[in-house]
Order: C-alpha cells, then sequence, then structure tokens
C-alpha cells in the first residue's frame, strides 16, 4: 500500500433525538458534501481499493454517495471503526495489505488523532475532511508512527 484516503463521515442530522447517535442519518449539507468529495477524488486519481468504514448510518449513507460515483471498491464495515482511537483502527486493519490505495471513513476524535499519528502533524477534520496521504517509506509497516506524508487535505466546503 502506497497511498491511504483518510475521511470522517459528512454532516449528519440530529433532527431525529429518538435516534441513538449510531443511527443518525446525513443532513442535506453532508449528502451533497460526499458526492463533491468523490467527484474531487475521481478528478485527483485518487480512487480507493478497498474501503474500511464504521458501520454507522452516517458513514454507510456518506459512502453510498459516494460509491455512484467511486465504484467497485472492496467495502468493509465494522464497528471497530465507530469513534475509535487509532490503536484500535490500527488493529482492526491488517499489517499486510494487498492494494495501491486504501480508505478509512470514520469519526472524530478518531480521524484527526489518527492522522496525527500517521504523520507526525495535528490537522483539524471538520464533517467529511478527507486527507490523502502517501508512504514515507513502503518496505516499513503502514502503521509506523510518521511514516506518512499529507498530500492534501480536502474540505467540501472549499471544492
Amino acid at each position: 500500500m502506497y497511498r491511504l484516503i483518510l475521511m470522517r463521515h459528512a454532516k449528519s442530522s440530529w433532527k431525529y433525538p429518538e435516534l441513538s447517535d449510531h443511527e443518525r442519518p446525513l443532513k442535506k449539507r453532508g449528502r451533497k458534501a460526499s458526492v463533491k468529495i468523490a467527484k474531487e477524488l475521481i478528478r485527483l486519481e485518487w480512487v480507493p481499493d478497498k474501503l474500511y468504514s464504521s458501520d454507522s448510518v452516517r458513514t454507510k449513507e456518506t459512502w453510498k454517495r459516494m460509491s455512484k460515483y467511486i465504484r467497485n471498491v472492496e467495502t468493509e464495515y465494522s464497528y471497530d471503526f465507530y469513534h475509535s482511537k487509532p490503536k484500535k483502527i490500527m488493529k482492526s486493519i491488517p499489517d499486510n495489505l494487498e492494494c495501491e490505495t486504501i480508505m478509512i471513513l470514520g469519526h472524530n476524535p478518531g480521524c484527526a488523532d489518527f492522522l496525527a499519528h500517521l504523520c507526525s502533524e495535528w490537522h483539524r477534520m471538520p464533517t467529511a475532511a478527507t486527507a490523502l496521504l502517501t508512504v514515507n517509506d513502503p518496505n516499513e509497516s503502514w502503521k509506523v508512527k510518521g511514516n506518512w506524508n499529507l498530500e492534501e487535505l480536502l474540505l467540501p466546503r472549499e471544492l
């Protein structure tokens, strides 16, 4: 693996107070942002081979909207990515990945903390923020702290 896409889910709705946090859907702004990010990833030729995602409604809906544009991506949903810290995220993904680009779709503060772990820099990760990273040393484990360069941080409001 040489490239990693780390994305926080798009903006979710608080319209339904009876729903648990895990069940909250996207709001209109989030649905639009998902499409913007998908189109930008295609334009930049940063299309994932494999997606690891939280199984929350809002992450699934984020990917469902994106996958209308980005197709043929092997997808794995797991509760292990729901509000997880970097250590848990790393434990949930195999050490040896047989693909060029993976994508992780999750929540904050886990996404911002995981980005800081990967590239040794802290960046704000608002909803639908998407970090594009390249590996420094492909001979090292992809999980080694600081072994990634942040190439670009996509923010829907700037697209």
